[in-house]
């Protein structure tokens, strides 16, 4: 089981995300769907909770991409907050879906384009000092 351990405002964005793309009906391809699937399998952490070894909203992770010699830095952020430049990854991006919530040590198969899916590492979790005590937001449609 591929249990992930979320923060209750995490948990909260991620259930308003898959609500949302529910409702889109029947498309193709649904993200809704994987976000479900996520929700099912996660563990709501209490607020006080003082791991500092999982993947969460603020915090900047360390990842081992295929390929990449160097491990690559990236922070997961509220979908307002996304600035690639930045290199702050929303949250509910593929790349984020994959870690939001995991353990340092954790793979999580990720599709590149044109191939067969490939396995990344995270290695290391820190709350990112730029963001500290800033809150997120609940999910917007746009």
């Amino acid at each position: 089981m591929d249990t992930r351990f979320l923060t209750n405002e995490e948990a909260m964005l991620l259930s308003q995300a898959a609500e949302h793309w529910l409702r889109l009906g029947d498309v193709e391809l649904n993200p809704g769907e994987h976000v479900l699937k996520l929700l099912r399998s996660a563990a709501v952490r209490p607020k006080a909770c003082p791991r500092e070894d999982i993947a969460s909203l603020n915090w900047t992770l360390k990842l081992a991409l295929p390929d990449d010699e160097e491990p690559q830095e990236l922070t997961l952020v509220c979908p307002g907050d996304a600035d690639l430049s930045l290199a702050r990854v929303s949250v509910l991006t593929l790349l984020g879906l994959s870690f939001v919530g995991r353990v340092v040590g954790s793979v999580a198969p990720l599709q590149w384009a044109g191939g067969p899916p490939k396995v990344v590492r995270l290695l290391a979790a820190r709350r990112c000092t730029a963001l500290a005590g800033r809150r997120g937001q609940t999910f917007r449609t746009g």
